[in-house]
């Protein structure tokens, strides 16, 4: 189900939304696109295609710091805060894709997370056609398209004069309805040229990944290259820094800890990563993973067999932002294409 609007009318709603609740929206800040809350009065810079974000959904729903028990218990201004129906605009392909992991990991288990369940069903989420994939976007080589296909509430196609708006749930359909008179019934030719642009931008993404292809599953390469030399070469120049994993839609781990604040205590949830030397350490001193290339190779064990096993899906999205954040300049792609061809 589609329909279209234009973009004087689609600034009227964020105006009326952010009235009510926090609304998110993608803008340029010192030329990267970072999620930024929209102010009624403020509709500069709202960007309708583009990449995906600096920062993945997952921060909205798994907080890099958060309060999670307080004692003696009392209400807080987080935990008000938590309540609020929220939206976000601007979510891609690979971000929706993460969030089916996250949900897996944090709502579909034998115990939930009773923080990031609650944030799931108070967000609405409003996702956009990618126009302008960078050079490190692979989304392509993990059985995606660049343009949103399921997993949104509503969707937006950037076409000339406003948007095509698709309708992916329930909960988009109830937002939409509030507001009827201003979705339009799309035109063939509209619908044309979104088709036309989503092409365009598959073409691009396929293009660039072409010397990237293998002629195996990543499954299959890290079983049978796990003791491979290649994964040496690699390490030697991973610095530990674990930007990799924090920018990772998919990254989970973390860290709980307590602290006493004034006449009260308080446990802290903190996002920690499989990188760091310490992260496995047990009592005694024991680690599991005690060198660089045993904690290299954990990241892609994990994503790519560990999550296929469990969930049925890779743990990676093709979203590019481990290659744009790694110091040592790693590219996840070529780490598979050495291990296969050698």
């Amino acid at each position: 189900m589609a329909f279209f609007i234009s973009f004087s009318d689609f600034e009227k709603l964020l105006e009326k939304w952010a009235q009510e609740k926090p609304v998110y929206v993608p803008r340029y800040i010192q030329d990267n696109l970072r999620y930024q809350r929209f102010m009624p009065g403020v509709q500069d810079g709202v960007v309708y295609g583009g990449i995906r974000p600096i920062e993945s959904l997952k921060s909205f729903f798994f907080k890099i710091r958060e309060r999670v028990a307080q004692y003696p218990s009392r209400p807080s201004s987080e935990a008000e805060e938590a309540k609020t129906n929220f939206i976000i605009i601007g979510a891609k392909a690979c971000d929706l894709r993460s969030m089916e992991i996250s949900d897996k990991t944090f709502m579909e288990g034998e115990i939930k997370d009773p923080f990031y369940v609650e944030s799931r069903d108070k967000a609405t989420i409003i996702s956009t056609d990618c126009s302008s994939p960078e050079e490190s976007c692979f989304c392509t080589m993990m059985n995606l398209n660049p343009y949103p296909q399921e997993g949104f509430d509503l969707n937006l196609s950037k076409i000339s004069g406003g948007l095509v708006v698709d309708v992916g749930s329930e909960r988009g359909e109830k937002l939409m309805s509030e507001d009827r008179d201003l979705f339009l019934e799309v035109s063939p030719s509209q619908l044309e040229e979104r088709d036309k642009n989503r092409a365009t931008t598959l073409s691009k993404v396929e293009e660039q990944n072409k010397r990237f292809s293998l002629s195996k599953s990543y499954r299959e390469i890290i079983k049978e290259k796990i003791n491979s030399p290649v994964w040496n070469e690699f390490v030697g120049r991973c610095v530990e820094c674990a930007a990799c994993l924090s920018v990772c839609p998919t990254c989970h781990c973390f860290l709980l800890y307590d602290q006493k604040v004034n006449e009260s205590s308080e446990r802290i949830r903190l996002w920690d990563f499989c990188y760091y030397r310490g992260y496995a350490r047990v009592g005694g001193g024991a680690n599991p993973r005690p060198t660089a290339s045993d904690r290299f190779k954990n990241k892609y064990i994990d994503k790519f067999d560990f999550s296929m096993a469990n969930f049925g899906a890779y743990a990676c999205t093709g979203c590019g932002r481990c290659i744009e954040a790694c110091l040592a300049g790693i590219d996840m792609r070529q780490v598979f294409k050495d291990l296969e061809v050698r």
